[in-house]
């Protein structure tokens, strides 16, 4: 679509399905590095996406140490539901998330929680965590190395977390700050 000029400058409503274009791109872009993937439920209220399983990918191989010293790999999780959140303790987002994900994770024993605490400091991250009490295991992502295999832009997508299925397969993901319902849904839709 071509955005005409006039002599009081551009004509912004014909641009705004341009850029609602634009917006819905980028996101899918960096949701899960599959363009090609088809959302069978979306919700953009609670940002959160559910792949249908025909078209789930393989979740990339992520392995790295914990903030507590500890080794984790994701394919010791299959079968289980793994929630992967990707924070940083400087996000304002992910300070808000961080209650309802630890909520759920009390909750939901038979669901692997996994932080991956991107481009932070562990001391700070440690401090942050240790606030509200997240026990789960948290993998430093000091580069945002990890993050990167999921997305194309690591460093400017937080907070964001992954939905992995019982089969080790992206099931899907939830932009932006995690809340209790979208976690709910989320895990709803798995399970």
């Amino acid at each position: 679509m071509v955005t005409a000029m006039s002599e009081r400058g551009p004509s912004f409503g014909r641009r705004l399905p341009l850029t609602t274009m634009v917006i819905v791109a980028a996101l899918l872009l960096t949701a899960c590095g599959e363009a090609a993937t088809v959302p069978a439920a979306a919700d953009h209220g609670l940002g959160l996406l559910v792949v249908p399983e025909p078209d789930r990918p393989a979740a990339p191989e992520i392995s790295g140490r914990t903030l507590d010293g500890d080794d984790v790999t994701l394919s010791d999780l299959h079968g289980r539901i793994v929630i992967l959140n990707a924070f940083a303790s400087w996000c304002a987002p992910c300070q808000e998330e961080l209650p309802e994900l630890v909520r759920a994770w009390r909750e939901r024993p038979d669901v692997a929680f996994v932080g991956l605490d991107v481009n932070d400091s562990a001391e700070a991250a440690k401090g942050f965590l240790a606030a509200e009490g997240a026990g789960y295991p948290v993998i430093s992502d000091a580069q945002g190395t990890l993050l990167a295999m999921f997305t194309a832009s690591p460093n400017r997508g937080l907070p964001v977390t992954f939905l992995i299925d019982r089969e080790g397969r992206v099931a899907g993901r939830i932009l932006g700050r995690a809340t209790r319902p979208a976690l709910d849904s989320a895990m709803r839709a798995l399970s």
